[in-house]
């Protein structure tokens, strides 16, 4: 009996969604679960100066992370109700990205990172279902994001390549960079550079956006330099309507 496409497309992405999930919510229950340790027992009828920042800072880290979780459960509740429309196998490339960049609004505030979009003009149409793209997008520039800690630039552009018949999707970031090493690992699952503090991944995301653009025929490749920055470039291929 052969699966259904849609179905283990799906099935995948809600898995990536899920591990997205796994990493903030076991961080806040540990910080959660020291601030109680800390502040139960004590006994006082005023806080000071310094517990009242700790208090905060520790407040503003699970705010952070909450938020996180909030935005990944609304992503599976997409995926929800468009399961009767998983035969859907197109979208408009472009207006996902700037749907992405508007959904990530606050967090880029906070973090001091502008985006500056060049899409192309021609049709953006790919052969990638809505919810599948939004996944890719959205991790790319997420990951793009967690590495610039002190804010920056991430450079957004779209362009038909001929040749491959395929948009081309170019995310460019100002981060830290990738070692040797560590790209040649990079789509592994599980594999991660990010291990310790609010950041740290599951190391599934791009694992999962792999799997998404290679089912849909298209390629991504990553450029990286130590401390000058990280370009992942996507082709997915061109959609014509029938």
């Amino acid at each position: 009996m052969k699966s259904n496409p849609s179905t283990s497309n799906s099935f995948t992405v809600i898995s990536g969604l899920a591990h997205e999930l796994d990493s903030p919510l076991k961080s806040i229950l540990t910080r959660t679960q020291k601030l109680i340790k800390d502040y139960k027992n004590r006994d006082f009828e005023f806080i000071s100066y310094k517990d009242f920042k700790i208090i905060i800072s520790t407040l503003e880290q699970l705010e952070r992370q909450l938020e996180h979780c909030s935005r990944t459960t609304s992503r599976m509740l997409y995926v929800g109700k468009r399961q009767a429309r998983l035969e859907e196998n197109n979208c408009q490339i472009n207006e996902t990205i700037k749907n992405v960049v508007d959904e990530l609004r606050e967090q880029l505030k906070v973090t001091n990172t502008k985006v500056m979009l060049r899409l192309g003009k021609e049709s953006s149409w790919v052969k990638v279902g809505p919810i599948e793209a939004h996944q890719i997008i959205h991790n790319v520039i997420i990951n793009a994001l967690q590495a610039m800690p002190g804010g920056g630039t991430i450079k957004v552009k779209t362009f038909l390549n001929k040749e491959r018949n395929a948009i081309g999707i170019d995310v460019t970031d100002e981060g830290v960079g990738i070692t040797p090493e560590h790209l040649s690992r990079i789509f592994e699952p599980f594999f991660t550079t990010k291990e310790r503090g609010i950041d740290k991944s599951s190391g599934i995301g791009l694992s999962i956006i792999h799997s998404i653009i290679n089912a849909a025929g298209g390629s991504i490749h990553i450029k990286s330099s130590l401390r000058r920055g990280t370009t992942v470039q996507i082709f997915l291929p061109v959609y014509k309507s029938k």
